[in-house]
C-alpha cells in the first residue's frame, strides 16, 4: 500500500537520529557482509559494539527478509513474557529485555534470554540501536497499587500527579493533535498566491504540533512527587512506544502487564496519548491465572496497543479448565499448605488461626516473596524455588537464580508464561488455545487437558 503525503512527511519530521560517519560506514559494509554471508570485520564490529552499547551491535542493521522482528521487554524480570513467546506460542523474534534486578537477569540469561542489567529510566528510547524495533513489551513493578503493598498508587494525590505527567507525552514526542497547521515551510517557499512548490502540496502540512522540546528526563521529572517513585514508573508504558515512533522505528504494537488494582484513570489517559499519536487500537482487560488452566491465582490488568490493526486478545482464548495445585506438583489428594507456621488454633473450627493454611485440592492461593515458607501440612516439606515457578507456568527445569528468597520473589512478580502466550497471541498472529492447551498438558501432564470434550478450537 503506497503511504499518503502526510504519512511520508510524518515520517520526514518523525526520523531516527542521523548515524555519524563512522558507524553509518560501519553499517553500510556489515551489511554488505551479512548480505553476503560473511562474518563481520572484527574492526567494523568493534565501531557498531560502541555505538549500538548496551543493545546489540547487530541492531544496527536494518533486518533482512525473514529476520524475526525485534522487540524491547522493559522490566523484563527472569523471563515470563520471554518464555510465553519461545515456549508456548513457538514464535522466534528477536528479543532483548532490561530489568534492574541482578538475579533476575541471571535467571533469564541461564534460561537462554538476553538481558541488560540497568535502571530503564537511564537508557534512551530514542537510541540509534533501536532504529528497528517493533514492539515493546512493559510490566511495570505493581506493589504500589497491589493488596500485598502499601496501596500508594491508589492516593488520589499520586493518581493525579501521574496522569498529569501521562498527559506530557505525546507533546514531548511530538504527536499533540491541533486545529493549527503547522508547516514545515518559512513565508519565503510559498509564491504570491500562497502556494507552496513542494511536491505534496497541501500534504506537506502535519496534523501535530512540533515537539514541546521536552526531554523524556523531564517528562519523568512531571512525576517526581509520588510518594512511591515506583508509581512513576508506569510512565514507561506509553514514553517507550511513542518515543519509539518519535523516531522513526516501525514500532507496531506494545503490550502491558499490571496490577488488577491499577485505577481506570491511568488505564484511561494511557489510552488517550495512545491514541493522540493515532495508534489504531488500544484495549485493556482483567485476567485470572487460575481462569485459564494455571494452579496459582494470580489477577492482573493486561493492555494491548496497536498502531495499524485491532489484534485480538482473548477473544480467541476461552476460560480453560482448573488444575489443582496438588495435581501439578504430583501430590496426592486431601494434601493442605501451611503459609504462617504455627498459629493459635481456633477451637470453633479446630483450625489456625489468622488464615494461615488452604487446600491443595485446587489452584493455590498468589505467590508472593513470602510463600518461601509454605510447606505441606503432612510432612512439613517446604515448597522448593522450582515448584513455585511451576505453579505460575515455567518448566519444573527452570533455572532460577539467586538465594531462595529471592527465587521466590522473582516467580512472585514475574508475569506467567502461559498469560503471556494468552494476551500475545493476537499480535502474534498464533493459534493461541490450542498451544496453550497443549503447553499445559505437558506441563502439568494432563491428558485431559487436550481430551476433554467440550474442547474446540475457537477460530
Amino acid at each position: 500500500m503506497e503511504s499518503t503525503a502526510n504519512e511520508d512527511h510524518e515520517e520526514e519530521e518523525h526520523q531516527m537520529r542521523t548515524l555519524p560517519p563512522a558507524v553509518a560506514t560501519a553499517v553500510h559494509v556489515a551489511t554488505l557482509a551479512r548480505k553476503a554471508g560473511r562474518p563481520i570485520p572484527p574492526k567494523v564490529y568493534a565501531v557498531l559494539e560502541a555505538a549500538a552499547d548496551p543493545w546489540p551491535a547487530e541492531w544496527l542493521l536494518a533486518p533482512l527478509p525473514g529476520d524475526p522482528i525485534r522487540v524491547v521487554e522493559l522490566f523484563a524480570g527472569p523471563g515470563g513474557w520471554s518464555e510465553g513467546i519461545a515456549a508456548v506460542l513457538g514464535v522466534k523474534v528477536d528479543a532483548v529485555g532490561v530489568d534492574i534486578s541482578p538475579d533476575a537477569c541471571a535467571t533469564a540469561r541461564a534460561a537462554g534470554h538476553r538481558r541488560i542489567c540497568a535502571d530503564i529510566t537511564t537508557l534512551d528510547p530514542e537510541h540509534i540501536a533501536l532504529r528497528h524495533t517493533v514492539a515493546v513489551i512493559i510490566s511495570p513493578p505493581c506493589p504500589s497499587f497491589s493488596i500485598g503493598g502499601k496501596l500508594s498508587g491508589l492516593e488520589v494525590r499520586n493518581i493525579e500527579i501521574l496522569c498529569d505527567a501521562i498527559c506530557h507525552v505525546s507533546e514531548a514526542a511530538g504527536f499533540l493533535p491541533t486545529d493549527r497547521i503547522f508547516d514545515f515551510h518559512d513565508e519565503d517557499d510559498y509564491d504570491a498566491d500562497g502556494d507552496c512548490a513542494c511536491a505534496f502540496g497541501e500534504g506537506c502540512r502535519s496534523p501535530y504540533a512540533p515537539r514541546s522540546g521536552a526531554t523524556w528526563d523531564d517528562v519523568r521529572e512531571a512525576a517526581a512527587g509520588v510518594s512511591d517513585p515506583r508509581i512513576a514508573l508506569m510512565l514507561e508504558v506509553v514514553i517507550w512506544p511513542l518515543a519509539l515512533q518519535a523516531a522513526g522505528a516501525p514500532i507496531r504494537w506494545m503490550a502491558m502487564e499490571q496490577s488488577s488494582n491499577l485505577p481506570e484513570d491511568i488505564l484511561e489517559d494511557l489510552g488517550v496519548e495512545f491514541s493522540c499519536a493515532d495508534w489504531f487500537y488500544t484495549s485493556s482487560e482483567v485476567l485470572e491465572a487460575a481462569d485459564y488452566g494455571l494452579p496459582s491465582r494470580r489477577k492482573r490488568v493486561y493492555m494491548i496497543a496497536a498502531r495499524h490493526y485491532a489484534p485480538t486478545v482473548t477473544r480467541r482464548i476461552r476460560p480453560l479448565p482448573a488444575t489443582a495445585m496438588a495435581q501439578a506438583l504430583g501430590w496426592e489428594p486431601g494434601e493442605r499448605v501451611n503459609t504462617r507456621g504455627n498459629r493459635p488454633v481456633d477451637p470453633k473450627t479446630g483450625r489456625a488461626k489468622g488464615g494461615n493454611s488452604f487446600s491443595a485440592d485446587g489452584p493455590s492461593w498468589c505467590l508472593t516473596g513470602k510463600s518461601r515458607t509454605w510447606k505441606r501440612e503432612s510432612d512439613g516439606l517446604r515448597l522448593t524455588a522450582s515448584e513455585a515457578g511451576l505453579l505460575v507456568g515455567f518448566r519444573r527445569s527452570y533455572p532460577w537464580q539467586g538465594s531462595r528468597t529471592s527465587a521466590f520473589q522473582q516467580a512472585a512478580d514475574v508475569v506467567s508464561p502461559v498469560m503471556a502466550a494468552i494476551v500475545l497471541s493476537g499480535v502474534m498472529g498464533a493459534y493461541g488455545e490450542a498451544l496453550v492447551r497443549d503447553y499445559l498438558a505437558q506441563l502439568y501432564d494432563m491428558d485431559d487437558m487436550l481430551t476433554r470434550d467440550d474442547y474446540e478450537l475457537v477460530t
